[in-house]
């Protein structure tokens, strides 16, 4: 749904509460929590419109597609630094049992529209939740929500929630999680009837899907030292020229609190999100994997986005992970109509994914029959053994 992915066309365990997360028919340990993020990070104020309204969301999405509209970089006033702690809502899940995987980490960042229940669905979980399927396999795993979704905080939607802040947060929840302090510096928000202790991982792997997989690139660039490997979910870099990319005229959007006042009164200035069933199906679905079940969920959880996103993805590009040498799996829907214009088959640029990460032996797979939502697809469990095999294939 953004440029970005047009670009992509380019210690021992603690005890965990078992608390109350998505039925599942397996034993989850989970503990929700709101982590005080500490950030710095270099954003930009933009000459762009306002958006207060589902006729001014609209207007915006002719705006930033008219062949005449200056670029985000020739629409820059000024750098907007930011110095802030902001506060994040995230979920800690461990194995029941601690076995050798126990200890590693993996930290899953959604894309655009969604925030971390992407990761755990709550329809046929034990098939569709990712959450589930790495818990199977004896990992740990943090999900959360970015900035501006689900549970986290909701600051300016121009000027704050943009990717360079995204990125540091990212970066910056990681180095939390890896100094064994997650819990302890978080507000458990969960209820609990036993202990709550922090754990330190031996290791970290980032998952991501779409957006949240292009600010795990940048992380993995700028700060390799923190994390062990990558699975790029709905990210793949490919020969289709940018100017036949699919833009956001393809997408209609509306103002959050119009297009739902009770669930997004929270959402001020600045925030938009996808208009209905009709839109989040052609952006996410290929009929042949889709479940209509899966579609109501999607737009049951789906989450708005922000002006600011949108115009930072123009400054925006993947950075040369010189010095990152773990493993990483790209992994997209065959039939993604986001990413490959309805058809990934024979398009795999291997010349830039080695660009990007030339110490990695970056690899690719394409989930059959699958569009730009992988993990709510049909055939969803079958993609996480393929990711949680090529981990496994790695000692991760």
């Amino acid at each position: 749904m953004n440029a970005i992915l047009h670009l992509a066309s380019l210690g021992a365990l603690a005890l965990i509460p078992a608390v109350a997360c998505a039925a599942t028919t397996n034993t989850k340990r989970c503990v929700e929590l709101e982590v005080p993020v500490p950030i710095v990070a270099t954003n930009q104020i933009f000459d762009q419109p306002r958006v207060d309204s589902t006729i001014d969301a609209i207007d915006w999405t002719v705006w930033v597609s008219t062949r005449t509209t200056l670029p985000a970089r020739d629409r820059v006033i000024k750098d907007n630094p930011i110095k802030d702690i902001f506060k994040i809502n995230a979920q800690l899940c461990v194995p029941s049992d601690k076995g050798p995987k126990a200890d590693i980490l993996q930290i899953a960042t959604p894309g655009l529209g969604f925030d971390k229940r992407y990761f755990d669905a709550e329809v046929q979980p034990d098939e569709y939740s990712y959450v589930n399927a790495a818990l199977k396999k004896g990992y740990s795993i943090l999900t959360y929500d970015r900035l501006g979704t689900g549970k986290s905080q909701k600051p300016n939607a121009y000027d704050v929630v943009q990717i360079p802040t995204e990125i540091e947060i990212l970066a910056s929840l990681t180095k939390i999680a890896r100094s064994g302090k997650l819990i302890s510096s978080s507000k458990v928000l969960s209820s609990s009837r036993t202990t709550v202790s922090d754990f330190e991982p031996s290791k970290v792997v980032q998952i991501g899907y779409s957006f949240g997989s292009f600010l795990i690139q940048n992380v993995l660039a700028r700060y390799p030292e923190l994390s062990d490997g990558a699975v790029l979910t709905a990210l793949y870099p490919n020969t289709i020229p940018f100017a036949q990319m699919i833009d956001v005229l393809h997408y209609d959007h509306e103002y959050p609190k119009e297009n739902d006042p009770a669930r997004f009164s929270e959402y001020g200035s600045g925030y938009f999100v996808l208009s209905n069933k009709a839109d989040l199906q052609k952006l996410f679905f290929q009929k042949r994997s889709l479940d209509p079940a899966l579609l109501t969920y999607t737009e049951k959880i789906k989450q708005p986005e922000t002006l600011g996103e949108y115009a930072s993805e123009g400054l925006s590009s993947y950075l040369v992970a010189e010095d990152f040498k773990g493993p990483v799996q790209f992994f997209i829907g065959e039939f993604d109509n986001f990413v490959c214009r309805g058809d990934c088959r024979g398009i795999y640029d291997p010349t830039e994914a080695n660009r990007i990460f030339p110490h990695s032996n970056a690899t690719y797979y394409l989930q059959p029959n699958t569009g730009h939502a992988p993990g709510l697809s049909k055939n969803a469990s079958a993609g996480y053994e393929v990711m949680l095999g090529f981990l496994d294939s790695h000692n991760l």
